[in-house]
């Protein structure tokens, strides 16, 4: 053990233990979420709950809590149940409850203490009898609390604590509540109550010796209930403070045993400096069990293994080592857990994930689990026959959850899990899929992929999306094994496939098939992309290659085909795509539409009718088409997958490219019969050639996160309109719109 072993304790806690006993000073919280992303291992299966913030988390919070807020309320429903027990019949809930939490109460206490002192009727609040020997009690009670409270509840900003005067209670406050202690005789409710408060006042009192004292004559005459665990947690910080760790931490370890309530705030103050703090610690211990809590809170720091040897020798039927055993196997599930982003060999999976796995966990779980001398003999047989799995003995696996089967209660919960873990088994278990494979391993996995999605099981604690996630590309590389492409896309798509073009036919051949297997008939049903998107994006890749009748054929079997936001034939000086968007559009165009206009255009340049315009207009199309103008949903389809500024390495030619824009431009050009309409369409070649410039130095030259080396230069369209077009009013309206133009005239 290294010093300072559990030095992320450190990290969000450096006042001292001594007043997190009491509140606890750290980031606020929040539940965390993801605990699921490398675990199929659920722990809440059968670990007891109040170990629930115990289990692993990958992140260094609390589980399902993140980090502990102030701790201020945290007991309201202990207290208000306690209170609302001796009040019974007295007083109702909602005077119980106001008078005890309510932070506007003081006031109407403080009158409520003062009628009872000076025998007058209670005109504050009528429905409190303050002639009730109880109800006299509980307001005496509150009016010495609330002085203590002043101190006690007083909430600290992490960020900023090093600056912030932490409040000290006059001794005299503890003094007077000691002396009200030792005045009840007949009361035993209320004088645990005083007790505490005493506690609590020297707690954050002056003089800390005043606690150890007070406690040290008190303890035995106090039951072992909340009240006396969070008084002992008080004394254990004060040794904290005085360095006595051994001390400090030997107390903790029986509060976190012997008080369930209090497990998260005696694990968060556990901390052993070095090696010789815990062994003295160790040493204070007077029974078995309070060394079986030490190893328990440390086996939550650091090595859960040794703990669990050492808690197995002393007691080993302690509940302590259950959530030690959860945390256990998802630790080696979050270590073995990121072995299959690559799963191309199986079996060379299945041997790495055994080498890595801790040989000597495996065989001290498979040792206490065979003894079952533990209290939950099922929760040992099943995380073996997990841990079986990743040691390739499935048919050993198998037994043990079968033997969990007949052995465990019954749960949804439960339930679920082993059926998981049993999928799980099976899958690895399988080295090809045949006519031999088990028909049931479908039904199964139908299980996992269409019914468990779909409903909320276990109010989402099931852990079920890493096996999720992970049998589709287990069984892809089983198929990709086989040699079967087509298969193994349905189970882990790759952006890759349709850009080949007998892959793409393939597939289509499949979902053409009538007689689908049930392996084909699971693939299908779990595979987003439909024929209709094959078809729309064999439409789009003909489009960019201006191959316009056979885009139309294939655009024609899209089941939806969608419209576009824009007029697509339009051509700015200015590219706005949102200007574009909200403009009144007599037509709105379909890609279908649209790819049927182009056609049009197209057909009446080759018959040599009104040539300059059709051109531009279809110049202004293709560059539509590119990421540069208003017509990118053309290219919105789910093997595109392209949506936003980033474009893959598999599209960036072609969507970057205004190429074929280019060409219809220069086509204008020549069709041209004056200056105004020249002057047009060399300007629109030059927004070509400004976009062929940046994407060649943003994306290229790899340095879209910064700015090219050259940001500017004198395009050649510019030189042309300045040159020749100066005298058109085409040429002034570029000035008045274009920036770059502005900047090259050098005018203002």
């Amino acid at each position: 053990m290294r010093k300072n072993f559990i030095k992320k304790l450190l990290a969000g806690f450096s006042l001292s233990a001594l007043v997190s006993a009491g509140v606890i000073y750290a980031c606020g919280g929040g539940d965390y979420w993801g605990y699921d992303y490398s675990s199929s291992f659920t722990p809440e299966v059968y670990a007891d709950a109040s170990y629930r913030p115990l289990f692993f988390s990958s992140e260094e919070q609390f589980y399902g809590i993140g980090y502990l807020e102030d701790g201020i309320g945290r007991f309201n429903s202990n207290i208000t149940d306690d209170w609302s027990g001796y009040l019974k019949g007295v007083m109702t809930a909602e005077d119980i409850n106001y008078l005890l939490l309510d932070k506007n109460a003081g006031d109407d206490i403080n009158d409520l203490y003062s009628a009872i002192n000076k025998k007058k009727k209670n005109t504050i609040r009528p429905s409190v009898d303050i002639k009730e020997t109880r109800v006299k009690n509980f307001i005496q009670f509150l009016v010495e609390a609330k002085r203590v409270e002043a101190f006690s509840t007083t909430s600290y900003n992490y960020w900023e604590y090093e600056e912030t005067a932490i409040p000290i209670a006059s001794r005299s406050i503890g003094l007077d509540l000691e002396k009200k202690y030792k005045g009840i005789s007949a009361d035993e409710f209320l004088k645990n109550r005083y007790w505490f408060q005493t506690m609590k006042a020297y707690f954050y009192g002056e003089d800390k010796n005043d606690l150890i004292r007070f406690f040290d004559a008190t303890a035995d005459k106090q039951p072992k209930n909340l009240l006396y665990y969070r008084g002992l947690a008080y004394v254990a910080g004060v040794h904290y403070r005085a360095k006595d760790y051994a001390k400090s931490n030997y107390l903790y370890s029986i509060v976190f045993d012997k008080c369930p309530e209090l497990r998260t705030v005696t694990a968060y103050n556990f901390r052993p400096q070095q090696q010789s703090d815990f062994d003295q610690s160790l040493d204070l211990a007077k029974t078995a069990d309070e060394k079986v809590a030490l190893w328990a809170m440390l086996g939550y720091y650091t090595n859960e293994r040794k703990a669990i040897e050492e808690i197995y020798k002393l007691n080993p039927t302690s509940l302590h080592l259950e959530f030690l055993l959860t945390r256990l196997v998802n630790i080696e599930e979050s270590k073995l857990n990121t072995y299959y982003s690559d799963l191309k060999a199986p079996k060379a999976y299945r041997s790495e994930l055994k080498n890595k796995l801790d040989s000597n966990a495996v065989s001290l779980v498979k040792k206490i689990a065979k003894e079952e001398k533990t209290t939950k003999p099922y929760l040992w047989h099943l995380a073996n026959g997990y841990l079986s799995i990743y040691n390739q003995e499935y048919d050993f696996a198998k037994k043990e959850f079968d033997l969990v089967e007949k052995t465990a209660p019954k749960s949804e919960l439960a339930s679920n899990q082993l059926r998981l873990l049993r999928l799980i088994n099976q899958l690895s278990a399988t080295d090809k899929i045949d006519s031999k494979t088990d028909k049931g391993l479908v039904e199964e996995l139908r299980w996992l992929n269409l019914t468990v999605p779909s409903q909320s099981i276990d109010d989402g604690v099931f852990r079920y999306s890493y096996a999720l996630d992970w049998s589709r590309k287990y069984v892809a590389s089983l198929y990709e094994a086989q040699k079967d492409k087509v298969m193994a896309e349905l189970f882990s798509p790759n952006k890759e496939y349709y850009y080949k073009t007998a892959d793409l036919e393939a597939m289509k051949a499949l979902m053409r098939k009538g007689n689908l297997s049930e392996w084909e008939k699971l693939g299908m049903s779990i595979y987003r992309i439909k024929l209709s998107d094959i078809n729309e994006f064999q439409a789009i890749q003909l489009t960019y290659a201006n191959k316009i009748p056979e885009a139309i054929a294939f655009m024609a079997q899209v089941d939806t085909v969608a419209v576009l936001q824009g007029n697509p034939f339009n051509g700015k000086i200015k590219d706005c795509n949102d200007c574009d968007h909200v403009a009144v559009q007599k037509v709105k165009y379909s890609k279908l539409d649209f790819l049927k206009k182009v056609q049009e255009m197209q057909a009446k340049i080759a018959a040599g009718e009104d040539v300059y315009n059709n051109a531009l207009l279809l110049g202004n199309a293709f560059y539509n088409l590119s990421y540069f103008g208003n017509a990118r949903a053309f290219y919105d389809n789910p093997i595109m997958d392209e949506y936003g500024n980033y474009i893959s390495k598999l599209n960036i030619d072609v969507l970057h490219s205004n190429k074929n824009a280019n060409n219809y431009y220069q086509m204008a050009f020549k069709a041209a019969t004056n200056d105004e309409q020249r002057a047009r369409c060399t300007y629109m070649m030059t927004k070509c050639e400004r976009n062929a410039f940046y994407t060649g130095k943003y994306y290229q030259d790899q340095n879209y996160y910064g700015y090219p080396s050259v940001n500017f230069i004198a395009f050649n369209g510019y030189k042309q309109l300045e040159d020749k077009y100066s005298n058109t009013n085409f040429y002034n309206e570029v000035i008045n719109e274009c920036g770059y133009f502005r900047k090259y005239l050098r005018v203002d």
